[in-house]
């Protein structure tokens, strides 16, 4: 359901905002998505080594962990936050954008995030999935109610962004709130090895920019290589699309943990997974299926007719997203069980779909195919590999 908020945001801009302005917000919205690859690792860092210090009944190290990271974090959030603005003008060029503003906003969005996640983390890696989703609940209906108002108002992209911003700042004052029975005590605690989790982080960064890429990245080439009108109607199928894959997304965010804290004291976890898998297929599937079979009606409801040209491409771009839904978990549970060799596989995924897209665009329908085929292989490279690790 917090979920569901976050998509209404989505469906809102693209009927209050012209296709120009929506497909100019969603390639900020994907581009922050890429960018937003070391909070995602840290996220999946930090939650895998909680989840395994409860799991091994190590309360103290998650309390040291925590106040390590978070004064690491805070240098990296000022240093950071600075270099990324100078080199504000050059990005801003390549997606054919105006505002400096909006740029500003996704400085703010992404290097604030870094300490947000940590709090987002711990909650995850202590599996107290209420906490978590009430933080989701305020993100998703608190970024509706004021890009509504912002947009309402006039200020356009600027304002639907923008809402990114002060909604993420009260987010962090909750989970900082609900955080405090976990983390008060500043254990002095040297027996967490930072390195053994850089070593971690380094794997969990090049598969989580790996399958970030896999469903941003084409949003933002059709922004650079087609029309304002076609980058808009990607945009919509993108924001329909991807309502299979985040309405999926909460299994293996709860999976994760589970996962990780079985491992960690060698317990079984398969059926974890399986079921897992289940759940994603019949939430994938279903979705699939209506946008297969209603694609204007869709479109229409969801979106609104002047989107009405997207309608022959969104089965495809379904099953591509579907896809994406399945590699996710994939991915999520090779992390919680530390395997290294999907990573070098997705990375590779990755980057022929930049290649390929950038090579051959003549239509939309050509840059759909390639994300598709990319995607199939890939799930089927991932489930032969899984079977092997399960029989061995």
């Amino acid at each position: 359901m917090a979920n569901v908020g976050a998509y209404l945001y989505h469906l809102l801009m693209g009927r209050l905002l012209v296709p120009d302005d929506y497909g100019a917000l969603q390639s900020l919205i994907s581009l922050s998505n890429i960018f937003t690859v070391p909070l995602l690792t840290l996220n999946v860092v930090v939650t895998k080594f909680v989840a395994s210090f409860v799991g091994r009944g190590e309360p103290e190290k998650i309390s040291y962990l925590f106040h390590r990271l978070q004064k690491i974090l805070l240098v990296v959030v000022f240093l950071g936050g600075f270099i990324f603005f100078v080199f504000s003008g050059t990005i801003l060029t390549f997606l054919h954008i105006e505002s400096w503003v909006n740029f500003l906003f996704l400085d703010i969005v992404l290097f604030f995030g870094l300490i947000a996640t940590l709090n987002r983390a711990t909650l995850q890696g202590l599996s107290n999935f209420v906490s978590l989703t009430v933080a989701q609940f305020i993100e998703a209906y608190g970024k509706l109610l004021l890009g509504f108002i912002a947009v309402t108002l006039g200020f356009r992209v600027t304002g639907a962004f923008g809402a990114f911003v002060l909604i993420a700042f009260v987010s962090y004052i909750y989970t900082a709130y609900v955080l405090k029975p976990y983390v008060s005590k500043k254990e002095k605690s040297t027996s967490v090895s930072i390195r053994s989790m850089g070593k971690y982080g380094l794997l969990s960064f090049f598969m989580t920019i790996s399958m970030v890429s896999l469903y941003n990245t084409d949003v933002v080439l059709v922004r650079h290589f087609f029309s304002s009108y076609e980058s808009g109607l990607y945009a919509a199928l993108s924001v329909l699309g991807k309502i299979i894959f985040f309405g999926s997304a909460p299994v293996s965010v709860a999976m994760f943990p589970l996962v990780a804290e079985a491992h960690a004291r060698g317990e079984k976890y398969h059926k974890i997974f399986l079921k897992s898998m289940l759940l994603i297929l019949g939430i994938a599937g279903v979705a699939t299926f209506l946008f297969s079979v209603y694609p204007t009606i869709a479109l229409k409801i969801l979106v609104g007719e002047k989107y009405l040209s997207a309608a022959p491409y969104l089965p495809a771009f379904s099953v591509f997203l579907s896809l994406c839904a399945v590699i996710y978990l994939l991915v999520n549970f090779f992390l919680s069980i530390q395997k290294v060799l999907p990573a070098y596989i997705i990375g590779a995924a990755a980057i022929a779909q930049i290649v390929l897209i950038s090579l051959v665009h003549p239509n939309l329908s050509v840059v759909i195919l390639i994300s598709l085929s990319i995607l199939s292989v890939l799930t089927v490279v991932f489930m032969t590999y899984y079977v092997a690790i399960a029989k061995s």
